[in-house]
């Protein structure tokens, strides 16, 4: 599963309003999630995920579904805030 670029800031700021930890490693263009307890969460520049952040994701739009439209709205402004984009 791949997240879409534009979604990719509201997410992140998703997986860190969880107490997620991140590292980025911008020479391999990957971000590195983690928390204590819980599998680590990688996202690579073009969206590609690994099977636990898939997960995530998953609950992600789950979430968007049920709260609508500014359920993203409000994680892109904390990620501008920020400056995550």
């Amino acid at each position: 599963m791949i997240c879409p670029e534009q979604l990719i800031p509201a997410f992140t700021m998703f997986i860190a309003s969880d107490g997620y930890q991140c590292v980025i490693k911008k020479i391999i263009g990957e971000a590195t999630f983690t928390k204590a307890n819980k599998p680590g969460l990688k996202i690579d520049k073009l969206g590609k995920m690994n099977e636990a952040a898939q997960k995530r994701y998953e609950l992600f739009l789950k979430l968007w579904l049920k709260n609508g439209k500014d359920f993203v709205l409000r994680l892109r402004a904390q990620a501008i805030m920020l400056k995550v984009v």
